[in-house]
């Protein structure tokens, strides 16, 4: 018996597409880097500095993205950006009074 196998065509993406994923993964990296979930190697510490130059290049997008995207996606990114920033204070606080 011959199986032919088919050629999947990967989809193309296009640059907005490339910027989300990329937003979406960065993301993904700076809730493991404040130690609240592990990250893609299964490792789970705390960065804080790592942290925060992430949540600040997720900033910076968000910036640029403001006019490209629509309301909705936009809302949506804005939220996962407030959201790290709290838990990015709320882990530097519990930081600070481990030091003490």
């Amino acid at each position: 018996m011959i199986f032919i196998q088919e050629e999947k065509e990967t989809p193309k993406l296009s640059m907005q597409d490339l910027i989300i994923l990329f937003f979406n993964t960065i993301a993904g990296r700076c809730w493991a880097r404040l130690g609240l979930t592990k990250d893609e190697y299964g490792e789970m510490y705390q960065d804080l500095s790592e942290a925060r130059l992430g949540i600040d290049v997720l900033d910076s997008i968000l910036k640029v993205l403001v006019a490209n995207v629509d309301k909705e996606l936009h809302n949506e990114l804005e939220g996962i950006i407030a959201n790290l920033k709290l838990n990015y204070v709320n882990q530097y606080n519990k930081s600070k009074e481990a030091k003490q």
